[in-house]
């Protein structure tokens, strides 16, 4: 007997099996590059649907999941799809302002600033799921206060790893704290991190029929920050 007919593959269902994609079309354009809920931080410093414009429920907490870097060419009112680029992980931001400089100034359009600006631009895109819900959540973000929110949770992610695990990921409320600009100052988007918690390999979703995350003895283990001391490989004295 052959070893197809003793181990048969495993059947997909049509749940698992269920694609939405045309023969042809680009893997992944702009467009698709908001997953669920389009979540906006405003110069009010809410977070807001960009559908509604409602405001997120105060301390809604996210698992932070991904983060994708995008090189986008803009037209006239939305990013060119055949101009947009992923970078891969590692690879380095191309010179926007060169690129702009290379670019006729017909392709220039005038910004909320009121100032021309090129037509290329960085853009963070943060993928999130609601761990009760498996609603998920999608923030894009091209904005200095943006950059700064997303390369702290970066860097605390990293460090976080570095004594926990690869599979490590933060659960986050959305929050806002003051920045200083050259006009004095503002608010600006910042995660407020609740707690650790591991995943699967390569950051699989939690099962859709997980126990929420408050019920103790079933719920995803709790990660332990790095102490101070598993940092600085030392006590602290004072």
């Amino acid at each position: 007997m052959t070893n197809e007919m003793t181990n048969p593959p495993k059947a997909i269902d049509t749940i698992e099996g269920y694609v939405d994609d045309v023969e042809g079309e680009q893997e992944q354009s702009s467009g698709r590059l908001i997953q669920g809920v389009h979540t906006k931080f405003t110069n009010e410093a809410a977070w807001i649907r960009n559908d509604s414009g409602d405001e997120l429920p105060a301390g809604l907490e996210l698992i932070v999941l991904e983060i994708l870097r995008v090189v986008v060419k803009w037209g006239e009112d939305r990013p060119i799809e055949e101009e947009t680029r992923i970078l891969a992980p590692g690879e380095r931001w191309p010179d926007i302002a060169a690129l702009n400089d290379a670019s006729p100034k017909s392709e220039w359009r005038e910004g909320p600033d009121g100032k021309m600006h090129g037509p290329w631009m960085a853009q963070r895109y943060v993928y999130m799921v609601d761990p009760q819900t498996m609603t998920r959540f999608t923030w894009p973000t091209s904005t200095t206060g943006g950059r700064i929110c997303i390369d702290d949770i970066v860097d605390r992610t990293k460090l976080t790893r570095k004594y926990r695990g690869a599979h490590v990921f933060p659960v986050v409320t959305l929050g806002n704290v003051f920045m200083k600009t050259r006009f004095g100052g503002r608010q600006r988007p910042t995660f407020e991190v609740v707690r650790w918690i591991p995943l699967g390999d390569g950051g699989a979703l939690p099962a859709p029929d997980l126990p929420k995350l408050e019920s103790p003895p079933t719920a995803p283990t709790e990660v332990k920050p790095p102490s101070a001391k598993e940092v600085t490989d030392d006590e602290i004295r004072w």
